[in-house]
């Protein structure tokens, strides 16, 4: 991998550059121009003993524009450089027979200079899914801002050669983007083995982007002595040690936020009813909107505003909910949450719910809660309940748990029931799962609440679908919403 002088917060790629004009196809060889002052890239080509290598071509290419690439050949002295001028997120790569180098960079327009170490070469190999039962056969899986690309055959395996040892982005295209998203998997390669990570959005690539800057003020002394002791990207670290393993490097696309998506209340607007009272709309359409009670406004949230909640009296309620829920045989329920710890003991205090408050009337159909002192929970723990619609229970067996202590911190929860089981995921994490018996809702009038307990909460891009997500689908999300690595 690049060894480089100064690591640089990176910046992520820019929504929509992919419909940018192509400025430059391949960027002019200018006599190994080390020395001209038209080169922003430069620097010195070695191996693993410190040697210097000639002859070696090297290539900068632009992350989203991959028609934009700029090359040339490491001289005598193994020096080489590249008169960068489009500014964005670029791979810089060299290879050899068995060796080869890999590094992200992100160039402001500040001239960069770099020492980097051409390492002994691996095999990259791989399988891609639609979803766990469905291969992805004719996929586009690549290195972003390099040559290395390959397409999946018809049993979804991928294989790439000559891959350097390192952390790097791998991207699988999506066949379908109304159905699937591109997967961004952060590979770590090595002698002994290859881990996949992720999925993770496009938008973070820039966490594998580290840089090398020197100053008039500094002297290619200290290249040296980085290049002998190594240096990594604190971003990538984290990456590694924060974002799921797929060991069995079965890669899976995330599917869209929008596939089965019945409900979505980012909470960043107030709307005025007929009879003059606030709610928030519903920017699926899905029901007619949060009527809200004892709420004037929004406060910050997590994204953009949100939703706050204090005690029993503020209140919101979804009273022509459409039916959203009839019939469904799973559900997802998303949602960036602040909670405050309840004072009192022994409750069950709902959060966001469909259901009734006590009357033997109701139909109640699930409740994300509160819950302490029922249900054989003396610790404070979020509860996920699931019932058909057919009763005013939502029971203790129908329902998962997990001790609760993130209060007073933006944290997001989802809540996912497939028809045969329930889980809860805290950030992106699965916390708790969970059999329980109910296979299918039935018909339920019951509104859905937010709030009406005496608890004081923030709801922010609050979001409901008929289908069960997966893990690796929780986990993109978090990140997607805004999640942190």
């Amino acid at each position: 991998m690049l060894k480089l002088h100064r690591i640089v917060k990176a910046c992520a790629m820019i929504a929509g550059a992919s419909a940018c004009t192509v400025m430059l196809a391949c960027g002019p060889q200018v006599a190994n121009g080390v020395g001209e002052e038209t080169n922003t890239f430069a620097g010195v080509l070695i191996d693993g003993a410190g040697n210097t290598i000639a002859g070696v071509p090297v290539f900068a290419r632009h992350f989203i524009l991959d028609t934009v690439v700029y090359a040339d050949t490491t001289d005598d002295n193994g020096k080489f450089g590249l008169p960068v001028t489009l500014q964005g997120q670029y791979g810089l790569s060299a290879q050899t027979d068995s060796l080869a180098y890999y590094s992200t960079i992100f160039f402001d327009g500040t001239e960069q200079k770099f020492t980097a170490v051409l390492e002994k070469a691996n095999e990259l190999t791989g399988y891609v899914y639609l979803r766990p039962d469905t291969v992805a056969s004719g996929i586009r899986v690549y290195i972003p801002g390099s040559s290395w690309e390959t397409t999946t055959d018809k049993e979804g395996r991928f294989s790439l050669g000559n891959i350097p040892p390192g952390v790097l982005p791998l991207l699988a295209k999506s066949p379908d983007p109304v159905h699937y998203l591109d997967a961004v998997y952060a590979v770590s390669v090595s002698k002994k083995a290859t881990t996949f990570r992720g999925p993770v959005p496009t938008d973070m690539f820039g966490y594998f982007t580290v840089s090398s800057i020197v100053t008039d003020e500094e002297d290619e002394s200290d290249l040296e002595e980085v290049t002998s002791g190594g240096a990594s990207s604190a971003p990538v670290t984290s990456i590694l040690e924060n974002v799921d393993a797929s060991e069995s490097a079965k890669l899976l696309f995330p599917l869209s936020p929008e596939y089965g998506l019945r409900s979505w209340w980012p909470m960043d607007y107030l709307a005025t009813t007929e009879k003059n009272t606030k709610k928030v709309s519903d920017a699926r359409g899905g029901t007619e909107g949060i009527l809200l009670y004892g709420v004037d406004s929004l406060e910050e949230g997590k994204v953009d505003k949100a939703l706050a909640l204090y005690g029993s009296d503020q209140f919101g309620v979804i009273e022509g909910e459409r039916s959203i829920l009839d019939s469904a045989k799973a559900l997802t329920l998303e949602a960036w949450m602040h909670i405050e710890k309840p004072g009192s003991k022994n409750y069950r205090r709902n959060l966001i719910g469909k259901l009734g408050f006590g009357s033997s009337e109701d139909n109640d159909v699930f409740s994300l809660a509160l819950v302490q002192g029922e249900c054989d929970r003396e610790q404070v723990s979020l509860g996920f309940f699931i019932a058909d619609g057919s009763s005013n229970s939502l029971e203790c067996e129908d329902a998962v748990f997990v001790d609760y202590e993130n209060f007073d911190e933006w944290v997001y929860v989802t809540a996912i029931w497939d028809g045969k089981t329930s889980a809860l995921y805290i950030d992106g994490v699965k916390v708790a799962e969970k059999a329980v018996s109910v296979t299918q809702i039935g018909t339920s009038s019951e509104p859905i609440f937010f709030g009406k307990e005496e608890v004081n909460l923030k709801l922010d891009d609050v979001r409901l679908s008929t289908t069960a997500i997966g893990e690796s689908d929780v986990l993109y999300r978090y990140y997607l919403k805004g999640g942190e690595i």
